[in-house]
């Protein structure tokens, strides 16, 4: 008889299974920053797309009605984040202009943003208002600049977007190009929807970029989603945590900086150290300070 010269198949013994292991582990954590760092970075061209639209609906806005949508409106200022009076602000005049015309027609303007006969309008999601490297629940990751320096929202402010604001792309005397029109939040979900004309969709350029202020985690705990809760906002103010009229800066979830949409229609990642004179200037619509486009 021929002997059997062919050896036992033979399996991994557990080193060996170990090792393997420890190498697709350390393969995995080399790969996963780079596959993060990849989805934010599609994540960051998706919030520029959005404010490119949201340009382009400004601008087209402006071109029908010759002047920029007013930032909110109301019989008098100044206007505070508490949930009263007419207060419908820009991002419910731009609508027809976002292919949302069925919407815009299911606002009742006299009515106000806090009417209950608003409430199911106002509280529908926009994707092109949202931010995708925002996770928490949101209505509006976008708001527009209503003055230079922290101040309640009001009638003489010096930004683009303020109370019963009219103000013109020829207004923009420090020029357009170096003019802020609307930047980015996020985690202010409690303040109030798209339609609403408070800190909820306009912010100044007083605060550095991403500055720690009461709008990015009070201590109570959020609404886990969308819709705005009213009385969740009134309980806020009452209890001190939110000042009323404190309207605060621009953030994001961005790494060290923001996204801005200027007048000219360019959109422009801002670095959160950015020179805050400079920062200023840029939210001021006519300050005779010469910004150099090109310095920020």
């Amino acid at each position: 008889m021929i002997p059997n010269t062919k050896r036992p198949a033979r399996g991994f013994t557990l080193v060996e299974l170990m090792v393997v292991v420890g190498v697709i582990s350390i393969l995995i954590a080399l790969l996963l920053p780079a596959i993060q760092s990849s989805r934010e970075v599609a994540r960051r061209v998706q919030c520029v797309n959005n404010l490119l639209q949201l340009g382009t609906a400004l601008a087209n806005y402006e071109s029908s009605n010759k002047v920029f949508p007013p930032g909110t409106v109301d019989e008098e200022g100044p206007i505070t984040s508490e949930p009263v009076g007419l207060r419908l602000g820009w991002g419910a005049r731009i609508l027809p202009f976002l292919e949302r015309g069925p919407l815009y027609n299911q606002i009742n303007f006299s009515l106000g943003a806090f009417d209950e006969g608003n409430s199911t309008a106002v509280n529908a999601k926009i994707q092109s208002f949202l931010c995708p490297s925002d996770g928490r629940p949101s209505l509006m990751n976008y708001v527009g600049c209503h003055h230079d320096v922290e101040a309640p929202i009001d009638a003489d402010n010096h930004g683009v977007f303020f109370l019963n604001s009219r103000v013109s792309r020829d207004d923009l005397t420090d020029g357009p190009a170096t003019t802020i029109l609307l930047g980015e939040t996020t985690g202010a979900a409690f303040l109030g929807s798209w339609a609403m004309g408070t800190a909820a969709t306009l912010r100044n350029t007083g605060w550095e970029i991403n500055a720690e202020n009461p709008f990015q985690a009070p201590p109570q705990q959020l609404p886990t989603s969308p819709p705005f809760d009213a009385l969740f906002l009134e309980i806020l103010i009452d209890d001190g945590v939110l000042p009323p009229e404190l309207v605060g800066g621009f953030l994001s979830n961005h790494s060290k900086g923001a996204n801005f949409l200027f007048g000219d229609g360019s959109v422009r990642f801002l670095k959160s150290k950015i020179e805050p004179t400079v920062f200023r200037s840029l939210g001021n619509r006519a300050d005779g300070n010469l910004v150099d486009a090109d310095a920020f």
